[in-house]
């Protein structure tokens, strides 16, 4: 049984973070060590980055103790599961998600996909790829919604430049003929809108990734998303899971730009919004979790999506943060902690391997 149905219960709303995982090697690595090099952003590092010099930084991601360590740090602050973008089993993208199913602590959090660039594969890689993805789905500790349901996101799938229809209608056949019944979210930019459009393509429920704005704050930030996003869908009454943001400061991608983001228009962007205060955080959390609460009707899923477990050099993280020659920064995970597990004495030292999961309750 999964941890989800086995301590979270129906009335309890499970808290989730996005992994997207350019820390672990090859080309997405070499790029952003470049965006998170010069010393200005040393302090956005992830938690075991190394710092070589005022604008050379090497940032190795890919090693089994690492994803222990984030499972610790995840599961001690009260997150009830990762949402690993999904990408081709051969990228070095998907290194974490082998090594968090390789975890001997993974029953410590629970996980889900969000279906991404593994869809955009070539015909011959396709079959491949799609039963990859349900077998993902059938793993002990897959993020469930109340019936039991995988929760899955889709997140920018595209195939030749457009949604891939028939693909994902292939995928949402074999997971039926595997006896799953996925419960489809689709992250988009208008709750209303996006429901209208996807629900034709199997869709359950809409969400969204990120928001990206020009504010001068992140409180003007996150009071943004609660507008745009959670009060649209209440109003449209569609069926919507909660985005939590962390932040939106492009900086480091705009002095040094990454291949696969060029041209966009955050780089003609002058302000953005000042990096999210720890209790700035632990408000907006606390918000979602009263949103989710006061809105059960469209709320089905009982979840919320936090932007973002480790987009650095984007704006958005949680996890814990370089700091020269001493222990992590765990701020926004103390922040969070105590919305999610009051009481809570603290991080883990270390995590022992075959850890038990996490008491039930905040």
């Amino acid at each position: 049984m999964a941890m989800s149905d086995a301590c979270l219960g129906e009335d309890r709303t499970a808290v989730g973070a996005i992994r997207w995982d350019a820390w672990t090697g090859g080309e997405v690595t070499k790029q952003v060590e470049r965006t998170l090099g010069p010393r200005k952003y040393h302090d956005r590092l992830p938690w075991f980055a190394e710092v070589a010099g005022d604008a050379t930084v090497r940032i190795n991601g890919g090693r089994q103790e690492v994803m222990d360590q984030e499972i610790a740090f995840a599961a001690d602050a009260g997150l009830d599961y990762w949402a690993f973008l999904l990408y081709p089993e051969s990228s070095s993208m998907s290194q974490s998600l082998k090594h968090y199913l390789a975890s001997a602590c993974r029953c410590r959090i629970n996980f889900c996909l969000i279906l991404h660039n593994a869809f955009g594969v070539p015909e011959d890689q396709w079959p491949r790829e799609r039963d990859r993805a349900v077998a993902l789905l059938k793993e002990p500790g897959y993020q469930t919604v109340p019936g039991g349901r995988p929760l899955v996101f889709a997140f920018q799938v595209r195939y030749k430049g457009s949604f891939p229809a028939e693909r994902f209608a292939e995928f949402r056949d074999a997971a039926r003929c595997a006896g799953l019944r996925p419960y489809f979210v689709f992250m988009g930019w208008s709750p209303r809108e996006d429901y209208a459009r996807e629900k034709t393509h199997g869709f359950d429920a809409v969400s969204a990734y990120a928001y990206g704005s020009a504010d001068a704050t992140y409180e003007a930030l996150a009071r943004e998303v609660e507008n745009r996003y959670w009060k649209n869908a209440a109003g449209a009454g569609v069926p919507y899971i909660p985005m939590v943001t962390l932040g939106w400061d492009k900086r480091p991608r705009k002095d040094n730009p990454v291949t696969w983001e060029a041209g966009h228009s955050y780089h003609q962007q002058d302000v953005f919004p000042s990096a999210a205060e720890p209790r700035e955080i632990a408000s907006h959390l606390a918000r979602a979790l009263e949103f989710a609460r006061d809105n059960r009707p469209i709320c089905e899923a009982n979840a919320i999506i936090i932007y973002a477990w480790n987009e650095h050099d984007e704006g958005g993280w949680l996890a814990p943060t370089w700091v020269p020659g001493g222990k992590p920064n765990t701020a926004r995970l103390d922040a969070i902690r105590k919305i999610l597990r009051p009481g809570n004495a603290g991080f883990r030292a270390s995590v022992p391997a075959g850890a038990p999961p996490r008491a039930a309750g905040r």
